[in-house]
């Protein structure tokens, strides 16, 4: 057992090491009693140069992946954070209160192209959950369908998992190892970050306390840590009361997990997956409600997606989130119809 453990340690020590440098946290509270609502970091060495775009019905879209690209007409209007001046969307919902959110794993390894088989940019992944699909299990009945190719975005390719949670609680974590797609699916799978791949996070999970362990709380920024701590105060949430209580548990869980802002690492475990959070979202699924909180800005500003009129023939609205003139409701900003 000893020797068992210790082979264990060593090989989380080396998952540790070969960490990248794009990190993030998503904590999905869907048990409060009141509304599913899930919140996700983003942590990244530079700045993202975040945009909050608002995109309606009936867009055409092309992946941009070759000669079997995939192409599709959204069917839902949504609300996405976009990075590095592009279409490449890392976090949002939709009107029908499914989310996605992209988070790098520098394990992945997606399949080897299948000319055969339409091809999905992995930086229009989220987006083109968004896009389809009302509920968790509407996208996994179509994951097959497609394949995922990496493409490059500010000069580097991105290895990227997503994870998706709707109205109704439901969620789901996919990756892709060694050329092999693992989906873990169900109302338990609640809390995703980075290193390592999710099934070596889960059992790392069991060796702390409240899960079967007796190993105390973690709080060091590395993703395993980050996994567990998240984890801990997600079991311990009461029941909210309302929908601001909802809100301000799962912000209070992810604050958690936030590295702060030029923070050094000197945990000892010398991963270069810890860098500073930059930003902050939450979706209340359930109330179609959109949270944005710049690190570097003291607003918190949100959007209402049942103000919108999705069905509008403007393709998009697009703002800066990292605006420091903005705070609180900013849907008109966005475009949504004056009351």
């Amino acid at each position: 057992m000893a020797l068992k453990l210790k082979i264990e340690n060593v090989f989380l020590l080396v998952v540790l090491l070969i960490s990248n440098g794009y990190c993030c946290s998503t904590v999905f509270s869907n048990n409060n009693g009141i509304s599913p609502t899930v919140a996700r970091t983003m942590d990244l060495y530079i700045s993202d140069m975040p945009s909050l775009v608002i995109y309606s019905r009936n867009i055409d879209r092309y992946s941009n992946t070759g000669d079997n690209s995939l192409k599709w007409k959204s069917k839902y209007g949504s609300i996405v954070v976009t990075a590095f001046n592009s279409n490449a969307a890392s976090d949002g919902m939709n009107e029908e209160g499914l989310a996605a959110h992209l988070l790098y794993l520098s394990h992945t390894q997606y399949p080897k192209t299948d000319n055969n088989k339409p091809s999905l940019s992995n930086l229009l992944w989220a987006q083109y959950a968004l896009d389809n699909f009302k509920t968790v299990n509407d996208a996994l009945q179509a994951i097959d369908k497609f394949q995922i190719v990496a493409t490059e975005l500010h000069g580097k390719t991105w290895p990227l998992h997503l994870a998706i949670e709707d109205a109704n609680g439901d969620s789901a974590v996919i990756e892709y190892i060694e050329g092999k797609m693992k989906v873990y699916h169900g109302h338990n799978y609640r809390v995703m970050t980075n290193e390592p791949a999710y099934n070596i996070q889960l059992n790392n999970l069991k060796k702390y306390r409240s899960f079967g362990g007796n190993l105390p709380i973690p709080g060091t920024p590395d993703p395993l840590s980050r996994f567990v701590r998240a984890s801990y105060y997600l079991h311990s949430l009461p029941n909210a009361i309302n929908n601001q209580d909802a809100i301000a548990g799962v912000f209070s869980i992810i604050r958690t997990v936030m590295v702060p802002f030029g923070a050094v690492d000197n945990s000892g475990n010398k991963t270069e997956d810890a860098w500073p959070t930059r930003w902050v979202t939450i979706a209340d699924l359930k109330n179609k409600m959109f949270f944005f909180n710049s690190t570097i800005t003291p607003n918190l500003i949100w959007v209402d997606l049942t103000k919108f009129d999705f069905s509008s023939k403007i393709r998009s609205y697009s703002i800066n989130p990292l605006d420091i003139s903005l705070v609180g409701d900013i849907s008109e900003n966005l475009g949504a119809e004056k009351k």
